[in-house]
């Protein structure tokens, strides 16, 4: 049985800083991730470029979705003590990682993460759009 971290409910407020760098950290590991694949992908010729895609793909979708709705956390948010949880202090799900982080479109375009600041900023539980569709906070971590 896994365990999961304890969220430190009401610490929402106290993160922002956190999350912007736990982005930023994830977003770096997921281009790196991205630029191993396309350069080893380019090398390989047609079949392997599409083949590397894929992985990059599958890559990306468990980075973003499968580790935050099974462990409440990706790397960057990990490295930083935060962790996702239901607006009860439940466990993320894999349903709610996927709507939160499907809805990242809402929040990042076209205004490059614009609404997804002001939002977390102003909203009474510190929730961009994906979090308050998927009813998820982003606290500390016991």
């Amino acid at each position: 049985m896994r365990k999961h971290p304890q969220p430190q409910l009401g610490t929402n407020g106290d993160v922002i800083g956190h999350r912007v760098l736990a982005y930023l950290i994830d977003s770096l590991l997921i281009g790196l991730i991205w630029a191993v694949c396309m350069v080893l992908g380019s090398a390989l010729g047609d079949a392997g470029f599409l083949v590397l895609t894929l992985a990059g793909i599958v890559i990306t979708v468990v980075y973003v979705f499968l580790l935050e709705g099974i462990y409440g956390y990706t790397p960057g948010k990990y490295l930083l003590g935060l962790v996702v949880v239901k607006s009860d202090g439940s466990d993320c799900t894999i349903g709610a990682s996927i709507i939160r982080n499907l809805l990242w479109v809402v929040d990042a375009l076209p205004t490059a993460n614009l609404v997804a600041m002001v939002l977390i900023l102003v909203t009474e539980e510190n929730q961009r759009v994906g979090d308050m569709v998927a009813d998820t906070i982003v606290v500390k971590r016991r």
